[in-house]
This record gives structure tokens, C-alpha cells and sequence, in this order.
């Protein structure tokens, strides 16, 4: 986690943030959102909106008091409570990259299997670098689907201590989830230990699978993480400010709904707007179009008094870790700490549009958070830093090398990366001539080998062991 040491970068004057809350309010009331779920029609109907169909049309004033119930602080707890997130509290986690079917391992693209999903959550949970130890981090294809999210939630809440996010694949997952979620923790009385994605089918229509997701979370007292699935051109505007009006419509119809379920549910608020690639059709995640509407989501957000999780994150279209993977990834990330966003996903290990979560990928992104928890952080200005009396003792001319100013810092004065190479091109030579994908290798692997599971209560495992048995059973 990283206090941003610099105020949020701000992108809209208050007549363009007027200009799009009557906008919003505009597509909610005379448009309307569209649910494909008889029950969530049932409550927004019996809290006064009318409800034609399946399109609910707002009151955009309700809709507004309603989305004003939603937490501006809450607490995501951990197995370990050491690894509790302050959310709304001016503090910026960094989970890993989530969904993708394939994963790339020493220059090998393949299907996903547990052991990948294992072995990347062991890289997650011994990296300092982050936060969560994530949701659908690697879809583990050896696995049937009736039953893979019960390993996925094995793995995050026994093979990390770190908070995980639910499995939203289906309502029966959804309640699998807060159910190991409660075994691991001893009881949840109250807490918030799980997030989860729940993405519209834009444009305006929640399909049934989210909206029982978010329903079920709220009902629990668990964290939705909404975030309007459109990419500008497609399912939204080409436009940034018609994209961020009706992702607000869409995410604020949401949030109405959850807090219809459980008034003062927490909730996080999803930022970014990817763009549809003109030229072929495909999904955009990366460039400057992401970061711009990640910045003006992010002022909206805090112009509400809603907690945010930024869309990116390491994000990339590149299919290898390469230097485009390193310089998209380093931009949307920057865009998520200078919009000051509390959770930032897909910080690490995101390849190919989504479709990878890369092991030499993933070390690369903890290069990048670290270096820019560096970057962001505080410049410390006291006698100590200021140093004079080692100005005074080298004098003019000499050197600092050897001074106690020098000497009893010298291993941690300066930020130094695990992968980006310092050597002269000699020794780099000498080394191997290894590339920076080829250093994460020997990183990763090296990192597996010293890696050590995390203490768990022996009984609370045979507890999670036994349901997913018994679950896994009753799912065939």
C-alpha cells in the first residue's frame, strides 16, 4: 500500500461535472437500465421506480440518495489481520491481474491449470508489492467448470493470508464464497472480507448472473465492485464524456439496487474507460484514452464520495513482456496513483488484453509498483536528509563515498529494482546476456523454491477442505 504523497490530478472543471451528473440523471430517468432479473426488478419496484418490462426507469434523485448510503471508509479484513486494506482512507492497494484463461511461463503460452493458478498465487502472496491475493487470478482449465471456483477459493484463502475476492461465475459460487470467506476468518459479525467484479452487459443492462452477484454480496454484507463492462465505441460513445455519463448511469443504477438490499453496504466504484481499436474491432486496454478517462472517473468518484478500484494497473495489449508490455503498463498505472484510486487491479502479471496472466510478466509489474511507490512517495526534508554535516565534512572537491552520512545508508538510499538491469554492458554480457523477460524467469523460479505457505489454523483448513469436498460432490 502507498499514501500518494501528491494531491489528485484533476481534469474537470465543476461546469463539466454539472454537465455530466445531469446527464446520468438523464439516461437513468427518460432512457432507463435495463435488469434481467425478476427479483431486482421486484425491490426497485416496491422502492418506487418504475419498472416497464425489463427497463427500470429512475427517479435520478433517489437514485442519488441512494448511491449517497454507499460508504465513503471501510475496512477489507484479512485471514491475517495484519493484511487488513483501509479502504477510503487515503491508501492505494495493488491487486493482481484477474480472468485470464492462459498464462505464459518461460516464453510458453498455454491453457491455465491449478498448479499455474498455485504457483501464481504463491508469487502474489510473497510479494510485498501487493496487497490482494486476487479473484479469478488464472482460470485453472484442468478443472471442471461446475466446480473450478471452489479451488480457485481454496487456493486465495488458504494459500494466501491476504484478502481475496469472491468467485461471481454463479449465484451458487457467490454464496460458496462468503461461506469459506466466513470459515477462514472465525465468523464474519459484520466484517467485509471479500470484493468482487460485477460487470453490465452494456450499454444500460445488468444481465441476471451479475445482478445476483451484487444482491447476494449486499445481502452478506460484502463489497460489489461495479464496473459498467463498455468500451468506448462499442458499447459506449467514442466520446470520454458520453462514455463516463453512462457508466455512471449504469454503475449508480447498480448501487441503487445494493443499497435497496442493505443500506450502507460497502461498495467500490470501478474507473476506466477502455477503447475499442478502430482498425480491427479489438478491446483497447492501454493508452492514453484509458488514463485520461481513468483520471476524470476518478475525479467523479471523489466529487460523489465513493472509494474507487481503477481499471488498471499493468494493462497492455502486448502479447509478450516486452517494452510495449512496459511502457502501457507503467502509464495506466501511474494514471490510477495520480487519480488517487483505493484499490488498483490488474496490477500485475496482465497480458494480451486480459487473455494472459504471465509469470515473467507479473515480476516485471512488482518492478514498476515498486519504483513508483518511490516515485510517489514523500520527499522527506529534515536535518538528517538536509545533511550539512557531511556537506561540511567533504568539503569542496572531495567525495561522499566514504562518510557516515553515506556509509550508513548506502543499502537502502536509493530504490533498487529486482529485474531492470544496472550492470555496464560487460558484465551484462558475462551475466548471460539475459533480457529483462529472461530475468524475471530466474526471479520467479527462484522465488518458488524459497516460497512457504502461509500459517493456517490446521482445523480451519480441514473445515474449508471438507465443504469443498462435500460441495464438489453435490456440483458433480
Amino acid at each position: 500500500m502507498i499514501r500518494v504523497a501528491r494531491p489528485p490530478v484533476d481534469v474537470l472543471s465543476s461546469a463539466d461535472i454539472a454537465r455530466i451528473d445531469a446527464a446520468w440523471r438523464t439516461i437513468v430517468s427518460e432512457f432507463g437500465v435495463q435488469f434481467e432479473n425478476p427479483h431486482a426488478l421486484a425491490l426497485l419496484q416496491e422502492a418506487g421506480q418504475r419498472v416497464d418490462g425489463e427497463t427500470v426507469f429512475f427517479d435520478a434523485d433517489w437514485v442519488a440518495a441512494q448511491v449517497a448510503l454507499a460508504p465513503s471508509t471501510w475496512t477489507w479484513h484479512a485471514r491475517n489481520p495484519a493484511r487488513d486494506i483501509p479502504i477510503g482512507q487515503g491508501l492505494t492497494s495493488f491487486a493482481p491481474a484477474y480472468g485470464a484463461p492462459f498464462t505464459t511461463c518461460g516464453g510458453e503460452r498455454r491453457n491455465g491449470t491449478l498448479t499455474d493458478l498455485r504457483n501464481l498465487v504463491a508469487l502474489i502472496q510473497d510479494a510485498d508489492e501487493l496487497d490482494v491475493a486476487g479473484g479469478v487470478v488464472l482460470e485453472a482449465q484442468d478443472v471442471p467448470v461446475e466446480h473450478r471456483h471452489l479451488q480457485l477459493l481454496r487456493t486465495l484463502a488458504v494459500d494466501s493470508d491476504k484478502p481475496f475476492m469472491a468467485a461471481v461465475s454463479s449465484p451458487e459460487a457467490a454464496e460458496d464464497s462468503v461461506r469459506i470467506a466466513d470459515l477462514v476468518l472465525g465468523g464474519l459479525d459484520g466484517r467485509c472480507a471479500m470484493t468482487a467484479i460485477v460487470n453490465s452487459n452494456s450499454p444500460l443492462r445488468w444481465d441476471e448472473r451479475m445482478s445476483d452477484a451484487m444482491m447476494i454480496l449486499a445481502r452478506h454484507g460484502q463489497a460489489p465492485i461495479v464496473m459498467p463492462g463498455a468500451l468506448l465505441g462499442a458499447m459506449a460513445p467514442v466520446t470520454l464524456a458520453g462514455g463516463i455519463a453512462q457508466m455512471l448511469a449504469e454503475a449508480f443504477a447498480a448501487i441503487a439496487l445494493i443499497q435497496t438490499v442493505n443500506p450502507g453496504n460497502p461498495i467500490l466504484l470501478g474507473i476506466g474507460t477502455p477503447i475499442t481499436d478502430m482498425q480491427s474491432g479489438a478491446a483497447g486496454f492501454s493508452g492514453p484514452e484509458l488514463s485520461r478517462g481513468i483520471l476524470a472517473a476518478g475525479q467523479l468518484a471523489r466529487h460523489y464520495g465513493l472509494p474507487t478500484r481503477a481499471l488498471g494497473g499493468g494493462l497492455t495489449t502486448s502479447q509478450v513482456t516486452d517494452a510495449q508490455a512496459g511502457w502501457e503498463s507503467m502509464q495506466v498505472m501511474k494514471a490510477s496513483l495520480d487519480a488517487h484510486a483505493d484499490v488498483v487491479m490488474h496490477a500485475a502479471g496482465w497480458l494480451d488484453a486480459g487473455l494472459v496472466t504471465g509469470y515473467e510478466k507479473l515480476i516485471c509489474d512488482l518492478d514498476i509498483i515498486a519504483s513508483l511507490c518511490v516515485e510517489y512517495g514523500p520527499v522527506i526534508v529534515d536535518d538528517e536528509e538536509l545533511a550539512l554535516d557531511a556537506i561540511r565534512e567533504v568539503g569542496h572537491g572531495g567525495h561522499f563515498f566514504g562518510v557516515d552520512h553515506t556509509m550508513t545508508r548506502f543499502r537502502t538510499c536509493f530504490h533498487r529494482p529486482v529485474v531492470a538491469s544496472k550492470q555496464n554492458i560487460e558484465r551484462w554480457r558475462a551475466a548471460g546476456s539475459l533480457t529483462a523477460e529472461q530475468r524475471a524467469e530466474v526471479v520467479w523460479r527462484a522465488r518458488l523454491e524459497d516460497h512457504v505457505s502461509p500459517p493456517i489454523d490446521a482445523g480451519v483448513a480441514r473445515e474449508v477442505d471438507a465443504y469443498i469436498a462435500a460441495r464438489t460432490l453435490e456440483l458433480g
